[in-house]
């Protein structure tokens, strides 16, 4: 997390609990980690053999959905989350970033047809939105910063996929879509 992220989660920490979720046991990280204040801090440490699909598939892919299956659960089962921001340890946030995800979870919570909300998208870019100011539906998931509600992680978490979660998402759902 960088200082911008800090500042900013520092002024809406009562509102927006910051938990951040290492997988693995790499000391600098943890130490990095626990040195933020207002943060709860989990760790995912998966010693099981990866078991890949195909032979010289990358474990990675399956390391990854594995953490996040489980900090989604963490967070929206054991924590009782009604909804949750995941966030990639590199994304910078802007001043508004909060205020946009809570203007959205209220769309979000009446809209079934809505799977999540991101702040970042491949399709955000200059030349394929023309209104800075509207929501755009896209079938395309980023992955990157974006909010996803308890009751649709009860829908997937049973289907999660073994590795690529991203690109998993929209194949569990087939006819919802994402909002950026």
């Amino acid at each position: 997390m960088d200082d911008n992220s800090s500042r900013y989660q520092r002024a809406v920490a009562s509102k927006f609990p910051l938990f951040i979720s290492q997988d693995g046991t790499n000391g600098e990280v943890k130490n990095k980690a626990l040195s933020y204040a207002q943060i709860t801090f989990m760790q995912h440490v998966d010693l099981e053999p990866v078991h890949t699909e195909s032979p010289g598939e990358n474990i990675a892919y399956y390391k990854i959905a594995n953490h996040y299956k489980w900090a989604l659960d963490e967070l929206l089962i054991k924590h009782n989350f009604r909804r949750v921001i995941i966030l990639e340890d590199d994304m910078e946030i802007a001043p508004d970033f909060f205020d946009y995800f809570e203007a959205a979870a209220k769309l979000l919570d009446t809209d079934k047809s809505i799977m999540a909300v991101s702040s970042w998208n491949d399709n955000g870019q200059k030349q394929f939105v023309y209104d800075p100011k509207a929501l755009y539906r896209s079938d395309f998931f980023p992955g990157l910063g974006w909010m996803l509600t308890k009751s649709t992680w009860m829908e997937l978490s049973p289907k999660w996929p073994k590795a690529y979660p991203y690109c998993c998402l929209l194949i569990l759902r087939l006819t919802d879509m994402l909002f950026f």
